[in-house]
């Protein structure tokens, strides 16, 4: 199982965000359905460990805060863009709650995948292909001022991401409100078990894919 934390995203901001990087060519454009922010990539568990996660999570606490999207940016090489994003509006809580998940994940010491670097709050619009950098980089600057409605986070997920014939996809396998007891789907050993399709990515092509890497 291949496992990253992320709080989820308003349906109507991400139908307002995708057509940004679909309108770009050379562009892989995030469907509106996978847009998440990215708390904390994972990397590779098995359905035991990823137990031991959902229990470490269920006992981190916070209160509800609102978030606002808030501009374009890019993580690029001096070579080339890799991944198009919007940024988030700055929001110590959103920062209080990764750190706290990155704790919780600590405290377990089994997660040697874990990606340790700073957190960059951002939502990934698009992973580059061979779109032109000019095209890209012009688009950030028309949409210096983009912002959406604000919208409150009142839980955040452990999402399990896996390969499809249309690409990848990202599932909520479980989430979590700040109480104890944590909120989470109705069959827990069907969201944990293992399933062949995970697993079968190159392992720089799925951790891309939470959005969580320069």
């Amino acid at each position: 199982m291949r496992l990253f934390v992320g709080v989820e995203i308003p349906g109507d901001i991400a139908a307002e965000l995708y057509p940004l990087a679909r309108g770009i060519k050379g562009l892989d454009a995030q469907t509106p359905e996978n847009m998440h922010i990215t708390l904390k990539f994972i990397g590779n568990v098995d359905p035991g460990l990823a137990v031991e996660i959902d229990q470490a999570l269920a006992q981190v606490s916070f209160e509800p805060f609102d978030l606002q999207v808030r501009g374009l940016d890019v993580f690029a090489s001096s070579r080339k863009i890799r991944i198009f994003w919007a940024g988030i509006k700055d929001q110590p809580a959103l920062h209080r709650l990764a750190h706290r998940v990155e704790n919780a994940l600590l405290a377990l010491d089994e997660c040697p995948d874990m990606d340790m670097r700073k957190f960059t709050p951002h939502i990934t619009l698009g992973r580059n292909r061979d779109a032109a950098r000019a095209t890209i980089e012009q688009t950030v600057a028309d949409h210096v001022d983009l912002s959406s409605r604000v919208f409150t986070i009142d839980r955040f997920c452990l999402y399990e991401s896996h390969s499809t014939s249309d690409g990848p996809e990202f599932r909520v396998i479980a989430a979590y409100d700040g109480s104890d007891a944590g909120m989470r789907p109705s069959d827990r050993a069907d969201a944990f078990a293992p399933q062949d399709m995970f697993g079968d990515m190159p392992d720089d092509i799925t951790k891309d894919m939470t959005g969580d890497f320069k």
